[in-house]
């Protein structure tokens, strides 16, 4: 291996707001959506099945209601005064028949997008590490270790998650909402009305608590990130020998109490604004059904032919509307995440490494094979002044195998930057 030079010189909270600051950084790539697509069309009709098991299991979801109406009118309450107990088990059979079915649909549905995320994720990340390692010595020293094992592990093992939560969150909420409406329609229009009149202020309402508690989430783990960073300066070898060296451990043992004092105040607010979340939810939940059988009330005493059965079974479709519509008003955010974690790996995918092997090399002595040699080479980095002094000026060394050589000099002479053209 040798080098040669003499002529010029050589020259990577979940707080929402958080969130979107996040994504807005993302880098722009042409072609993205399609690139992902891509990336799953190996398994189309593995995805076209699990399509068809969310809109089957969702729509599965809301036929229990119209069997309550059923149970209620026509086997607990019919015409005849007496409960009907035959009829009544063919409604009970079959709303547990439907729910094993939707449970059983909903398993395989996991397992199909489970498998095809995680297939996905895996053949990205070898891939990935890869061309990681056809990168050029240049990129790793510029580029903080921490950032592209972030890359490696957290975005490119994020892949599994968007199929197996965004997208299939978005179609099952989008069925269930659709389903859940049109069984309420049926049920009763007029009721109908009036849980939509309510709806949209609780879901808003809990998704402005929801959004204050992702905050607080946020601080807390700056909280923990900063405890930590503290344990880390002051009981390391480096920082107990500075503390004990110059009489701070007092000052130290301060600093972390604070910090630890502020942990417990945000580890306090996060656990109350959890319980306001599960009271608002719980309040709210509740106060919808009590106000339908208030109306409902109304609308019997106004001659409306409207049954126990309509009521208990409408109450049952509304309550399925909740979850499905807060996560649809996420969904906008969950695209734009998953997009920007796309992204975020497309970039590193199309890095170029500037040094590439040649696709026919020279031929070598085989007498050479192991030699490292220098030959008059100069060398500075990038960036420097130009008429600043060069890294390495005219250096000229060879080192025979099996030989020990020890590269002796003051601080910044160019011993680590000799390490590192050698590889090259």
């Amino acid at each position: 291996m040798s080098m040669h030079g003499g002529g010029p010189m050589g020259r990577f909270s979940t707080d929402p707001d958080q969130v979107r600051a996040n994504n807005a950084e993302a880098p722009k790539i042409e072609n993205l959506l399609g690139r992902i697509a891509e990336l799953f069309s190996p398994y189309k009709l593995t995805l076209i099945a699990t399509v068809i098991l969310v809109i089957v299991g969702s729509g599965l979801s809301v036929i229990p209601p119209l069997l309550i109406q059923g149970a209620f009118n026509d086997g607990l309450f019919p015409a005849s005064g007496a409960p009907n107990l035959e009829i009544l088990s063919v409604f009970v059979l079959s709303m547990i028949g439907i729910w094993l079915v939707a449970a059983a649909l909903g398993v395989w549905q996991t397992y199909l997008t489970s498998s095809v995320g995680n297939k996905v994720m895996g053949s990205l990340r070898v891939r990935m590490f890869a061309h990681l390692q056809s990168m050029e010595l240049a990129f790793f020293t510029k580029t903080k270790t921490g950032a592209i094992q972030s890359r490696l592990q957290n975005d490119v093992g994020g892949v599994a998650g968007v199929l197996s939560n965004t997208i299939s969150s978005l179609l099952g909420s989008s069925v269930t909402v659709l389903a859940s409406m049109v069984a309420m329609l049926l049920l009763s229009w007029k009721l109908t009305i009036v849980a939509l009149v309510m709806l949209p202020f609780m879901v808003m309402l809990q998704r402005k608590v929801g959004q204050v508690r992702a905050k607080i989430a946020g601080k807390t783990q700056e909280s923990l990130s900063e405890m930590s960073a503290i344990t880390q300066e002051s009981l390391g070898v480096s920082g107990i020998l500075l503390a004990k060296s110059f009489g701070r451990q007092a000052s130290e043992i301060s600093r972390y109490e604070t910090e630890n004092k502020n942990q417990i105040a945000l580890q306090v607010r996060l656990i109350m604004s959890g319980q306001a979340f599960f009271a608002m939810v719980m309040v709210f939940m509740s106060s919808i059904p009590a106000v339908i059988y208030l109306v409902a009330g109304v609308l019997i005493l106004d001659q409306d032919p409207i049954t126990v059965g309509t009521i208990v079974a409408f109450t049952t479709a509304q309550s399925r509307l909740l979850f499905p519509m807060m996560n649809l008003l996420q969904v906008s955010l969950d695209l734009q995440t998953s997009q920007a974690l796309f992204a975020r790996i497309f970039e590193y995918f199309d890095l170029r490494p500037t040094i590439k092997d040649p696709v026919t090399p020279s031929s070598m002595d085989l007498k050479q094979l192991g030699v490292i040699e220098f030959d008059d080479v100069t060398f500075a980095y990038p960036g420097s002044e130009a008429d600043s002094e060069p890294t390495l000026k005219s250096l000229s060394f060879k080192v025979e195998p099996g030989q020990y050589v020890a590269l002796v000099g003051a601080s910044g002479s160019g011993k680590t930057t000799v390490s590192y053209l050698i590889p090259r």
